[in-house]
């Protein structure tokens, strides 16, 4: 399934990195637009991200749901990523889900093949 950047109505203002599929399975309560947990990217390195969830503003728990993702400082983390690869998602030290990649925006990220 291949999303323009941005085709909801509401915008954030910042341009994102990825467009991916996120699943919380540890989380009680639904993850609204603006949620800034962890990835842990490039084996062990934890970085914090910034969602935009496309359907309706919300990601509820256990249910897949396709998120626009911001990575902050991704230039500390250059080319370890690829579409199809599954990333651990955290608060604090807890393991609360999963972030599946199915469109990569930001070349500087890209695994240069």
């Amino acid at each position: 399934m291949v999303i323009s950047k941005f085709d909801s109505n509401e915008n954030p203002k910042w341009e994102p990195d990825a467009l991916a599929e996120v699943c919380f399975i540890k989380r009680t309560m639904a993850a609204k637009n603006g949620y800034r947990p962890h990835y842990k990217v490039n084996g062990n390195y934890l970085t914090t991200t910034h969602h935009w969830f496309i359907e309706n503003g919300t990601a509820l728990p256990n249910i897949p749901t396709l998120a626009f993702i911001k990575f902050i400082t991704p230039e500390a983390y250059p080319n370890c990523l690829s579409v199809g690869d599954v990333l651990e998602v955290g608060e604090g030290h807890i393991f609360i889900g999963y972030s599946t990649i199915k469109e990569l925006y930001n070349d500087e990220l890209r695994v240069i093949s």
